[in-house]
């Protein structure tokens, strides 16, 4: 039996399948940092030009990303309304895995990632789909089996498949002999994963009717302004979903744009260093640092802790930095492991409170509408901090470095140190927002019964008819 929609409970074999995509969705996600980033280095030097190319997805993000996911609760095919966006945008970035490795130039290796961020942005709706699937009452633990799935195969990317990043391997086939390197294999793989991906969305998951029916509605201009800007509170709600990305916690961050090239050429650890340090850190992130931000986050002040985790991750980049400067750039593997575990333990404990904290002030029929605000919210500032990433590693490098040869990468962790300044100064904002009663918490309050019988929400957002 195909995996269904709407079930009141799911089947556990079916929670185990839903899985499968988000290890793929995770695979994408990696593909845009260091293996990307290694593969711009072949042919670019100006930071600038390294973070604008990876502020590409961010572009695409608030520019198609936004309007992907609002428009997928209001259409329906004969495949569904979420199935078309995922299957086309996927099926794209299959083509795009295969060509990027095959660029011999600046000029296909850009059209390559200009087609890889905006299928990438097609084939946004899947978490929809994915909640959609299972029910509120499995998705606590639903969402344990997904954390676990992707931080194993996230081990077995940087371990395996980065770490053979610059080998080269001669193979016969057919009578011929030709030679594979490993940035083939690596981009090759994720392909054909995500091919096996496609199909399986084609074959083995349909959709079914949302309880509430179908929703048709035509994409007009003024009601998607208004249904995501039109409302104060959300624009709160927005403040406090840019504030980890402003402070490099988010995806697109400009730290972790310039970090493989800071390990690489400026530390000199090897491909396989790079791979090895990463799966150490992401195997302290499933052990230790995830359990106990959910061990902190049930005990203290979420907001508090939120606001902890952006200003500490930052401070110790900075830490590195400094230490950096002070060893002459001669730093033991260990040690490298050491602050990159210490500013996880920080962006872990920020991204195990992010989605808490917001969905308490959203109520459950405004979700698809403000997450399209997020998708907007979320691109801008993560498109400009990338790109302002770029620059400051430019100017820093011209104003600090003349005469010297290289580019210091490191000097990101300034900005990031900045960055987190400002991010908890934003979360701070939100903090009084709320003391004042500017910002409500409606999504927590949602199913209190009102104590004199009014309205409970008085100012709730409503959305617009079409």
């Amino acid at each position: 039996m195909k995996i269904e929609t709407h079930r009141p409970r799911a089947p556990w074999s079916w929670v185990a399948w839903m899985v499968f995509p988000w290890v793929s969705f995770n695979y994408i996600e990696m593909c845009s940092g260091a293996p990307l980033v290694f593969t711009m280095r072949k042919f670019i030097e100006d930071p600038a030009l390294i973070g604008l190319l990876s502020s590409l997805n961010i572009a695409f993000n608030f520019g198609i990303g936004t309007v992907t996911s609002y428009m997928s609760d209001r259409v329906w095919t004969r495949w569904g309304r979420r199935r078309p966006f995922l299957i086309v945008g996927w099926t794209g970035l299959v083509v795009t895995l295969f060509l990027i490795p095959l660029a011999d130039s600046v000029a296909t290796l850009v059209v390559a990632i200009i087609l890889y961020q905006f299928f990438q942005d097609i084939a946004k709706p899947y978490e929809p789909l994915y909640n959609e699937v299972i029910p509120p009452a499995q998705r606590g633990r639903a969402a344990t089996l997904r954390n676990l799935a992707q931080n194993a195969s996230a081990i077995f990317f940087n371990a395996v498949l980065i770490a053979q990043f610059d080998r080269s391997y001669d193979l016969a086939a057919l009578g011929a002999r030709f030679t594979v390197s490993g940035e083939m294999m690596l981009y090759w793989t994720v392909g054909l994963m995500l091919a096996a991906t496609v199909a399986f969305l084609l074959f083995a998951v349909r959709e079914t009717p949302p309880p509430g029916g179908i929703r048709r509605e035509p994409f007009r201009l003024g009601h998607f302004v208004r249904d995501i800007f039109g409302h104060r509170q959300w624009w709160m709600v927005y403040l406090l979903y840019a504030c980890p990305i402003v402070a490099g916690a988010g995806l697109g961050g400009g730290v972790s744009t310039f970090l493989p090239l800071f390990l690489s050429e400026q530390l000199h650890f090897t491909k396989p260093q790079i791979g090895g340090l990463l799966s150490v850190v992401m195997i302290l992130n499933t052990v230790v640092f995830v359990p106990v931000a959910g061990f902190l986050a049930d005990r203290w002040s979420r907001l508090r802790l939120f606001q902890i985790g952006l200003i500490g991750q930052g401070t110790a980049m900075f830490c590195f930095y400094l230490y950096t400067r002070l060893a002459g750039f001669e730093v033991p593997f260990g040690l490298a492991v050491l602050f990159l575990a210490v500013n996880n333990a920080f962006v872990f404990l920020v991204f195990v409170l992010w989605g808490p904290l917001l969905y308490d002030y959203i109520p459950s029929d405004q979700f698809g509408t403000v997450s399209a605000g997020f998708s907007f919210t979320g691109g801008l500032a993560g498109f400009l901090v990338i790109n302002a990433s770029g620059l400051w590693v430019k100017g820093y490098t011209a104003l600090f470095r003349s005469g010297q040869s290289g580019v210091d990468y490191s000097s990101a962790f300034v900005l990031q140190f900045l960055a987190g300044i400002l991010a908890l100064a934003g979360a701070l904002y939100f903090e009084r927002a709320v003391r004042r009663g500017q910002v409500v918490a409606l999504g927590a309050l949602e199913f209190t019964p009102p104590a004199t019988g009014e309205a409970p929400f008085p100012d709730r957002p409503q959305r617009s008819q079409p």
